[in-house]
């Protein structure tokens, strides 16, 4: 390795070497804060974490890149020390750090750059957009900043169907609408966020269109079966009428509709329409086409098909590996994973039958991280003492800190 940084660094002229030593040989990167004053802006790094408290304080020499809006071209700086400045940055210019987000660093704003920048959204790149909604979502997770500033940014994203723009939004809201199960705020918080992703659906519509791209095809599919999730009873309907057409005429729904169509359907299932997205399931030879239909059972919401589902993973009727999984899909998509892992511990010998040696270390760890309760990491860890072996300690570990991350994001989105 060290041969390959001393060529780089011959080849550029610049201390690739010692720039890489930072990003290789130590944890995590870096979160630069960014402070205006006048024509000097400070800028500051320190350590990004997500709940890790007392962090190690670790240090890089960060290849930066800057520009204003407006211009094509960004400037480079490389920073090597904890604090730096930038001089004679025009007063009346909007500054944005790392161009494109190209660079492995978030920047994180003072609050007169940061409303410059949503003001002057609209003149910036997609690529930038989707930067400045990442680093707003993850500061959020960390605690940095409040969801305001979040829900704030994406309201001022102008409207359109740039797929990584939307997906970012998508994933954002999936999670938060997942941490509010059994929470009084979550029929709010799915009014406000079907308010933000409704008009793009019904500016790409239900029927793909010859000149569209790739992207809004992938992006149409995210949209049923992330406003299907978030109770948009339009959605809910049409997929439904998709599906009963779907059952006489297997072409009548377009190949990357279905998965998202049947995932919709199988949440608002009956038990009239889970055996019938049973009985798709048993009599196709198409693998994809199998997955989705088991994928769509594993979403039922109504406990007793959730029972019904979870009892599949013990029959032959999937492949084994694919068998042991569907319990962690009922846990994930169900808004039941209580009966998930309620059903996973009284059936545990016989679903680590059908997993691989590493699975007795991970699988019951793997269903606990779907939790948000303080009393489900104590849970695990009294189970794994009791039943798990000792090389599954760090499976453990990692699942009571998502579930006490959870736990302790769930409280900041209730208040």
């Amino acid at each position: 390795t060290a041969d390959l940084w001393n060529a780089l660094s011959q080849a550029s002229g610049k201390p690739v070497g010692e720039i890489a030593a930072g990003w290789i040989e130590q944890p995590g990167f870096p979160v630069v804060k960014v402070k205006r004053d006048g024509e000097n802006v400070s800028l500051t790094q320190e350590r990004f974490t997500i709940h890790f408290p007392n962090a190690p304080a670790l240090q890089w020499k960060i290849p930066l890149t800057y520009f204003f809006v407006g211009d094509a071209k960004p400037q480079n700086r490389l920073m090597t020390e904890k604090g730096d400045k930038l001089q004679n940055i025009p007063v009346d210019r909007v500054l944005k750090l790392n161009a494109d987000g190209a660079g492995n660093y978030r920047v994180q704003y003072d609050e007169p750059l940061w409303k410059r920048l949503l003001d002057s959204l609209t003149k910036l790149s997609v690529a930038d957009r989707v930067n400045l909604l990442g680093d707003a979502w993850a500061f959020v997770q960390a605690n940095r900043a409040p969801l305001s500033t979040y829900f704030d940014l994406i309201e001022k994203v102008p409207a359109g169907v740039e797929l990584a723009e939307r997906e970012q939004i998508i994933n954002a809201f999936d999670y938060i609408n997942r941490l509010l199960i059994g929470n009084s705020a979550r029929g709010k918080f799915q009014d406000y966020a079907r308010s933000i992703l409704r008009p793009t659906f019904d500016q790409l519509g239900w029927e793909p269109r010859k000149d569209e791209t790739p992207g809004a095809a992938l992006l149409r599919a995210s949209l049923i079966e992330a406003l299907g999730d978030l109770n948009d009873q339009q959605i809910v309907a049409g997929c439904r009428e998709r599906f009963q057409k779907y059952v006489v005429d297997s072409g009548s729904i377009p190949p990357d509709l279905r998965a998202s169509i049947f995932h919709v359907v199988g949440h608002y299932a009956d038990d009239a329409t889970w055996s019938k997205l049973h009985n798709l399931g048993l009599k196709t030879t198409s693998t994809e086409e199998k997955q989705n239909y088991y994928d769509a059972l594993a979403a039922a919401r109504d406990p007793k098909l959730v029972a019904k589902t979870l009892q599949i993973s013990l029959t032959d009727e999937l492949p084994t590996s694919r068998a042991v999984f569907l319990v962690g899909k009922v846990a994930r998509d169900s808004d039941h994973p209580d009966l998930a892992w309620d059903f996973a511990k009284a059936n545990m010998k016989a679903l680590l039958a059908k997993s691989d040696a590493l699975g007795v270390n991970r699988y019951a760890p793997s269903l606990f991280t779907f939790f948000s309760e303080e009393s489900r990491a104590d849970e695990l860890k009294s189970y794994a003492k009791a039943n798990l072996p000792a090389a599954s300690a760090k499976e453990v570990a990692k699942a009571v800190d998502e579930i006490q991350f959870r736990s302790e994001f769930k409280k900041r989105l209730a208040n």
